[in-house]
């Protein structure tokens, strides 16, 4: 009997060891359930075995502008692709509006396509004013010298501007008669060119002025690339002949 109670005994102190064992091991680690085995939940948690992966950070992706976001701004060639223009539908084979007497792909329009590169004052002259005829603003601007208080850096600022007030849209242009080419006793490189230009007040504009034409002389200064030999705007002295305005200097 002593012997059986002895064994019984050990047996009971066994189990009472082993619960305070299991319970001092869920205490250290909750993962664990109360029959021993692992709580997928709690691992869960943890990111431990079974658990849902920390998704990795995808790196961000370079800015497409230099605001980080929206279109590019447009190009020069395509702010003047959407300008209204005056040219005809069959330009080639028209009159040039310059009024050199030849038709318009055998005058100004190789310069104002860039096939053909002004080489004189006088091809800047009729080209220029073909161009305001017709609403070419390319260009006015291209042979436009940076010296000349109209040039502007920002192009397409600039284009946009002349397109809105600067190509005489009230008026249609009548006539042009140049002057002779003046080249400067002190260089060679530039030059001067007086001309008159005759103006006609449209129908659409002002009813008062509908119809009226207006002369404007100008005397031109003009200066010639020395590395391609071509020649461009600087400025010019414009007058008109409305009574009372003929000697007054009218873009001082």
């Amino acid at each position: 009997k002593k012997a059986f109670l002895f064994l019984a005994g050990r047996i009971l102190m066994r189990k009472r060891c082993g619960r305070i064992c299991n319970q001092t091991a869920r205490r250290n680690n909750p993962a664990e359930s109360s029959d021993g085995r692992r709580d997928p939940t709690s691992l869960a948690a943890k990111g431990g075995v079974g658990g849902a992966k920390k998704k990795k950070k995808k790196p961000k992706r370079a800015a497409q502008t230099p605001k980080g976001f929206g279109a590019p701004p447009p190009s020069l060639d395509e702010v003047l692709a959407g300008f209204e223009t005056r040219v005809p539908e069959d330009a080639g084979d028209a009159p040039c509006p310059c009024g050199a007497g030849e038709v318009y792909d055998d005058c100004c329009g190789p310069l104002h396509r860039g096939d053909r590169p002004c080489a004189s004052m006088t091809d800047v002259l009729r080209s220029r004013y073909a161009a305001f005829s017709w609403r070419i603003v390319g260009h006015v601007m291209s042979t436009t010298h940076p010296s000349c208080r109209d040039h502007r850096d920002d192009r397409v600022a600039w284009a946009r501007d002349l397109d809105r007030g600067g190509m005489f849209d009230s008026f249609d242009f009548v006539k042009l008669e140049p002057g002779e080419e003046e080249i400067s006793e002190e260089n060679e490189n530039e030059g001067f060119l007086a001309f008159e230009v005759t103006l006609r007040a449209k129908e659409d504009g002002n009813a008062s002025l509908a119809g009226q034409e207006t002369v404007i002389s100008e005397r031109s200064k003009f200066v010639r690339d020395t590395t391609h030999g071509t020649w461009s705007y600087v400025s010019g002295d414009v007058r008109s002949q409305v009574a009372g305005l003929e000697d007054t200097t009218l873009n001082a």
